[in-house]
């Protein structure tokens, strides 16, 4: 017989939005529930790269069409984390609304959608840079930005 623990060991479940296909890949569940998210620092080289594309209205707009076929799964539709295919995952998603976000750069978020951890996927195979970067721009409008 299978433990909870080990129940999850592999999720892959595609998920149909808007005619695209979504993976979500997730590691063994916890019978506790999600872990918090371990920090997960982008390399400094990655941190200081600039964001090419203005964070302008048509940018978020592109960047939330992208965010709900790919994300929102996880992420739920206010970034928090709290999206229904969460509850499968061992390590809980990072709230995107939450104002430490800001304290990342533009960069170091591209890096991160691109290269993925654990459940979320290697969005460079997947979106391509303008995609990855209207995305960055689109979850910034998740968190209030500090005084």
């Amino acid at each position: 017989m299978v433990s909870k623990r080990t129940a999850w060991s592999v999720l892959a479940a595609s998920v149909l939005a808007a005619g695209a296909s979504v993976w979500i890949m997730a590691a063994p569940a916890t019978t506790g529930g999600a872990e918090k998210p371990p920090a997960w620092e982008a390399p400094k080289e990655a941190s200081e790269v600039k964001n090419p594309v203005p964070a302008d209205a048509q940018s978020v707009a592109a960047g939330k069409v992208v965010y709900t076929q790919q994300c929102v799964a996880c992420h739920g539709t206010t970034g928090k984390g709290d999206g229904p295919a969460a509850i499968a995952l061992k390590t809980k998603p990072g709230d995107l609304s939450d104002p430490k976000m800001w304290q990342q750069t533009d960069g170091a978020l591209f890096w991160k959608v691109s290269e993925g951890r654990e459940s979320m996927p290697v969005y460079k195979k997947i979106l391509s840079d303008a995609q990855r970067w209207n995305v960055v721009n689109y979850t910034r409008t998740f968190a209030k930005k500090p005084a």
